[in-house]
């Protein structure tokens, strides 16, 4: 009985393996469309960032894409619209390298807190501040400042 199953388990096997290609595969096309970078986006990151490394981008939104990359040996990202325009831009920063004014209105605001990483972040809007990632309790959180040191 099993003998003659053979050739009927061979041929589900084999739709089986069809199905799951096919299926495989529309998931790598919807991916790679979702995650298509348009054109003027990845043009104006090109002229704004000419020495970027190790560039890889993410959709955030309908209309914003963000590319993250090392500069000068240091992380970063920067978001553009897909037509183009520059909205911030997020690089690392040492803490050693980070205004005094900020790192003591986050040492006042966080006395317990651990830095683990410092953002500097350039916007369009002109409204540049700083990002400081930190540890508190065991859990990781993040907290925007002003260059004057002032949570916001």
């Amino acid at each position: 009985m099993i003998v003659l199953l053979l050739p009927q388990i061979d041929s589900i096997m084999k739709k089986f393996i069809v199905i799951a290609m096919v299926c495989m595969a529309n998931m790598v096309t919807v991916t790679a469309q979702k995650n298509q970078v348009p054109a003027a986006a990845e043009k104006a990151f090109r002229q704004k960032f000419p020495e970027a490394q190790h560039v890889t981008w993410d959709k955030e939104s309908k209309d914003e894409y963000e590319a993250a990359f090392l500069l000068n040996g240091k992380k970063g990202s920067a978001n553009f619209s897909a037509s183009g325009h520059w909205i911030e831009t997020e690089i690392a920063v040492a803490q050693s390298a980070t205004p005094k004014i900020v790192i003591d209105g986050f040492s006042q605001k966080f006395p317990r807190a651990k830095v683990n990483e410092v953002f500097q972040i350039s916007s369009a809007s002109g409204k540049d501040h700083f990002e400081i990632e930190y540890t508190l309790k065991g859990k990781k959180k993040e907290v925007r400042l002003s260059t004057s040191g002032v949570v916001i």
